[in-house]
């Protein structure tokens, strides 16, 4: 049986490391094509679709020089 490995992203401090290193959430909501409130939302706990999360980790390991793991 395979092993699955689930992992709850932590969608607070990926918008924070983004925010600290000077990206307002206005500019990482226009790279991402959502709306700021958005944003708001998931640092307040909401989960990004898919395709977004995986967009928003993407702005992360760029910004942050970090791996996604």
């Amino acid at each position: 049986m395979p092993v699955i490995n689930i992992h709850k992203t932590d969608w607070f401090r990926v918008l924070s490391d983004i925010s600290r290193a000077g990206y307002s959430l206005q500019k990482i909501a226009y790279e991402l094509d959502v709306a700021t409130s958005t944003l708001v939302g998931w640092k307040q706990g909401a989960i990004p679709r898919h395709h977004t999360g995986e967009a928003l980790i993407a702005i992360w390991m760029r910004i942050t020089g970090l791996e996604r793991d």
